[in-house]
């Protein structure tokens, strides 16, 4: 394994293990939380791939933009967007109150907001995981 296929399996794995994180909090009842940690998870497994495909960690958080940048290498990511789009929707008022009209985040965010964010990871992680099932061999 190169130097490039280790830091991209970093980025990887640590996509992969916010998603449990997030699974954790959901069955905690925190749900604000799970939702931005299941775009969190989409972000990192995304910058993964376009590490592997040779570029540096792309700036900026949009899940929108990075399946948008790794459709430039592989036509199946445009499939994803629509899932990006709404992980992206959960990235500032997960954690905000300033992005909600009164209240704080943990009182909006639902069990059915944290399963869709769930689902629209899920979709995302298919994708790119077929890009890293032999990298993960080598994981112990």
């Amino acid at each position: 394994m190169n130097n490039n296929d280790r830091e991209a399996l970093r980025w990887y794995l640590q996509g992969a293990k916010d998603s449990k994180t997030a699974e954790t909090n959901a069955r905690a009842g925190d749900f604000e939380i799970s939702c931005f940690l299941f775009q969190q998870a989409a972000e990192k497994v995304l910058k993964a791939f376009l590490i592997l495909q040779g570029e540096r960690v792309h700036p900026g958080h949009s899940t929108y933009m990075l399946a948008r940048a790794c459709e430039r290498y592989d036509k199946k990511y445009a499939a994803i967007k629509r899932s990006c789009a709404s992980l992206d929707v959960l990235y500032i008022p997960t954690r905000y109150p300033y992005a909600l009209p009164a209240g704080a985040p943990y009182e909006f965010f639902t069990l059915e907001q944290a399963q869709k964010a769930a689902d629209d990871f899920q979709e995302v992680y298919r994708l790119v995981y077929q890009s890293f099932e032999h990298l993960t061999e080598h994981v112990g």
